[in-house]
């Protein structure tokens, strides 16, 4: 069987959030079994010498409303399975997505020649495709062209990463990009209140669609978290299934991590306190007997980034530490950069940085993930392999990942162990905290849940199983 693999980013090409992540582990779990290509788009910012990314002697060209648009497939020298396409409409950018004023106007012309690139791609490299696996809205529109313009015999999967990204934009579109308007713009189609939305024409034309949890697959066919998409949904539940994500086990490995002071594993937890020490010295702070809480992700709503503002000036207070690591929308970049250098217990950095991501797990005893809504989830399961216990919102991934660690009176070897908080306010976060205060100050209690979660496999062994047996049926 052979699978193309495509994505709008993957890890270490470029990477803008989880999608690369699971760009990156999946496909490389599935080729054990069997033949799995990768394309995404060839950005300027990627850097070719540095991932020994070459021309592949394939050219080919596309005319849409009287344009006509070039791609050319490159790969990687070390890998020919990892492909890549290049067009300066949709590569040549400062950003993957937008800049720093924003949302880049033509996006939905940038993805839909993707669209259309990786379809052709697979005629012009000869590839024997069996399955195409597409990935969000940014080549949801694969789905479509498909059906209706090139009629193929390939099976289509699509995976709803984050339902809140839909790729909407003016009906105008259709005629840029040639698609029908009698088969395509409609309700049970690519139409969504007299514009055009690629997510949405993924989920009505692609033969089935996962998404990165159970608990997911189920919360976004109600109206609550379905984004204007639940009724949709609702008519294609019968394609629908949830299989939560997984992580490398080695890119995310504390015994050998190069961005790691000191190397551990559950045996040797002394060198995680080191690692803490380390830390805290370097960022002119005091007293590592404290807990240490983190918190690393995008600055936006979904990650409860207000609960966080909100409880600031009273986690001054507390005898612990905080570090917050994130950058996201400009609202949220500044209010939290307001707060840097005010609390000697509190540490902001407003940016992301890989080798810094990864000194704060493993340093780290708790992390902080209070999410309003919450797909799949990555972090969570980071941080439990690298010995720092999650304290997360009871939503999606998080909810199907991290047991309460009061609700449980055995340990399972499938499941993490953190705390957990279902009312999204100040009250319960806070709540959570107290509860982490308290077994914290157990520390033989404590270090035995650490154990637990860095002995639990995270990796995509059984969710690569699990697509596997999808592609097959």
């Amino acid at each position: 069987m052979s699978i193309l693999f495509a994505s709008s980013e993957i890890f270490p090409y470029a990477k803008s959030g989880g999608l690369a992540d699971v760009a990156h582990s999946l496909p490389q779990a599935l080729r054990a079994f069997e033949t799995v290509y990768t394309v995404m788009p060839l950005y300027d910012i990627v850097n070719r010498k540095k991932h020994n990314i070459v021309f592949s002697g394939v050219s080919f060209w596309y005319t849409l409303s009287g344009i006509r648009h070039q791609f050319d497939v490159f790969y990687k020298e070390d890998c020919k399975e990892d492909l890549f396409i290049y067009n300066p409409i949709l590569c040549g950018r400062t950003g993957l997505y937008n800049d720093r004023y924003g949302e880049f106007g033509d996006n939905g012309l940038r993805f839909g020649l993707f669209s259309y690139a990786i379809i052709e791609l697979v005629d012009k490299m000869h590839l024997a495709i069996d399955v195409f696996h597409l990935n969000d809205w940014q080549t949801a529109l694969v789905a479509l062209l498909a059906k209706t313009k090139y009629f193929l015999p390939q099976k289509v999967v699509l995976t709803i990463h984050n339902l809140a990204y839909q790729g909407i934009f003016d009906k105008a579109l259709m005629h840029e990009l040639e698609l029908d308007w009698a088969n395509c713009f409609k309700f049970n189609g690519i139409e969504y209140f007299d514009s055009v939305n690629f997510l949405k024409a993924g989920i009505n034309y692609s033969d089935t669609i996962t998404t990165v949890s159970s608990s997911y697959a189920y919360e976004i066919q109600t109206p609550m978290f379905g984004c204007g998409l639940d009724e949709t949904l609702r008519v294609n539940s019968y394609k629908l299934s949830g299989i939560l994500n997984g992580i490398s086990n080695e890119v995310f490995d504390p015994k050998s991590d190069e961005f790691v002071h000191k190397n551990f594993d559950a045996q040797t937890l002394k060198n995680k306190k080191a690692n803490k020490k380390a830390l805290l010295k370097e960022l002119n702070m005091q007293d590592e007997s404290r807990a240490l809480f983190v918190f690393i992700s995008r600055l936006t709503s979904q990650k409860g980034v207000d609960l966080l503002l909100e409880s600031l000036t009273l986690l001054k207070d507390f005898e612990a530490n905080f570090i917050i690591l994130g950058h996201g929308e400009d609202y949220y970049n500044d209010r939290f950069a307001a707060f840097k250098n005010r609390f000697n217990n509190v540490h902001i950095e407003i940016g992301y940085d890989e080798s810094f991501s990864r000194k704060l797990y493993s340093s780290a005893d708790f992390l902080l993930m209070p999410s309003t809504f919450e797909p799949c989830g990555l972090n969570q399961m980071i941080a439990m392999r690298y010995g720092a216990m999650p304290i997360v919102s009871k939503t999606g991934g998080l909810k199907d990942s991290v047991l309460d660690f009061t609700d449980i009176s055995t340990l399972e070897e499938s499941n993490g162990v953190g705390i957990t908080f279902e009312e999204h306010n100040l009250f319960w976060f806070l709540h959570a905290i107290g509860k982490a205060f308290s077994l914290y100050s157990h520390s033989s209690k404590f270090q035995k849940y650490i154990q637990h979660n860095m002995a639990i496999d995270f990796s995509w062994k059984h969710s690569a199983q699990m697509y596997l047996n999808l592609y097959k049926a």
